[in-house]
């Protein structure tokens, strides 16, 4: 249970900062583009399985 909460809290910090590196970029290649919080949620949505396995196969 804790390194699932590890592995979440990580990931939130690492979207926010890929937020941070790549911007606004979702949904490609349309105009209207989503609110700060979802593009948050999404790098964070891509990042819990391998933050999660590299804490899980280095632990």
């Amino acid at each position: 249970m804790g390194l699932i909460l590890l592995s979440i809290m990580l990931s939130v910090m690492l979207g926010c900062s890929a937020w941070l590196i790549f911007g606004e970029k979702f949904p490609l290649k349309e105009e209207d583009k989503w609110p700060v919080i979802n593009h948050i949620v999404c790098y964070s949505a891509m990042l819990v399985v391998p933050v999660y396995l590299v804490i899980f196969f280095a632990f």
